[in-house]
């Protein structure tokens, strides 16, 4: 059975406090049972970067992998695309971005290219099946809709990220997403903002759509912070007639992954191709949302979503 995740981890930089990279990795090793893959949303680093403008975060995925391991989960690798600084959004100079981790003894990450952050990765078909061009590779990193436009008030965002995977033989391909936040002053701003989401659901929407045209039976899962609700014209475009959301299937009043105002938010989505349908489930520890007064503070403003998929075998 594979297990797959999704956690928004709040700003992560290598100068986080030790407790909390601690409470991160009892919550990847305990709450969310080492999960073979996990995409991880909000990834920071400050600028300057590198030569070229990229700006990497590997010291912050070995942080986190450290505390994951320390807290008895796998040992996991982790591939991202760093971003140029100051073109993804987010917190001024933070540079967040998408990434993943995995659990190389269950599967395995056949690396392809060496996609940069204007590079968007496409679709082969060969041998009856189709493959990333690039893996891991962003998808049309360089449209408005992600690298920003003036003309329709859209600020540059996440770039989402198409990554290919191989289980038992299998072939997998999961899509990371952190889409235009929902912060705004004014309703004009909301709207804007609503619109930029919009486009970049339609965008990876279509990509999945021509994973599916080349194969029928492909297994794919859209997953991330979407920011937006179930039932919302973002997830509908990102849904489209094949995709599932399990979130739909949570208990009535359990399907949250933060509070906003005290309010209850499902922003955090995993939707899943009809090949990996058959006994999917999903859960969400609110491990950070519903935090006890007493607790230490939580260790993100958002939790995790954790999904089992049965259809899909992966190594005991």
């Amino acid at each position: 059975m594979l297990t797959i995740a999704t956690f928004n981890l709040c700003n992560l930089g290598a100068d986080a406090p030790p407790t909390r990279l601690a409470r991160l990795g009892a919550i990847v090793a305990r709450d969310l049972e080492g999960p073979a893959i996990l995409a991880v949303q909000e990834i920071m680093a400050e600028s300057p970067g590198l030569m070229g403008g990229r700006v990497p975060a590997d010291p912050v995925y070995r942080l986190l992998i450290a505390a994951i391991v320390a807290a008895g989960g796998p040992a996991y690798d982790f591939r991202e695309i760093p971003p140029l600084a100051r073109q993804d959004g987010g917190m001024a100079g933070a540079n967040i971005r998408v990434g993943l981790l995995f659990d190389p003894t269950r599967v395995a990450f056949p690396d392809r290219g060496n996609a940069g952050p204007e590079d968007s990765t496409g679709i082969r078909f060969s041998d009856r099946r189709p493959s990333l061009t690039l893996n891991p590779g962003r998808i049309a990193p360089a449209h408005p809709a992600f690298a920003g436009d003036g003309r329709h008030h859209w600020a540059p965002s996440r770039k989402a990220l198409a990554a290919e995977f191989e289980v038992e033989g299998q072939r997998l391909f999961v899509i990371v997403c952190h889409f235009k936040s929902m912060r705004s002053i004014t309703r004009r701003e909301e709207d804007y903002a609503k619109q930029q989401r919009h486009a970049q659901a339609e965008l990876v929407h279509r990509f999945a759509a021509d994973l599916l045209a080349c194969d029928p039976g492909a297994a794919i899962v859209l997953l991330g912070d979407l920011n937006d609700l179930p039932g919302s014209k973002t997830l509908k475009l990102l849904k489209g007639p094949w995709f599932h959301n399990l979130l739909e299937d949570q208990p009535r009043g359990q399907g949250y992954t933060r509070r906003h105002g005290g309010q209850p938010q499902a922003l955090d989505h995993i939707l899943i191709s009809p090949a990996l349908r058959r006994g999917a489930t999903a859960r969400i520890p609110h491990v950070n949302s519903d935090a006890n007064p007493g607790d230490p503070g939580p260790a993100s403003d958002h939790d995790p979503v954790l999904a089992w998929l049965p259809a899909f075998a992966t190594k005991a």
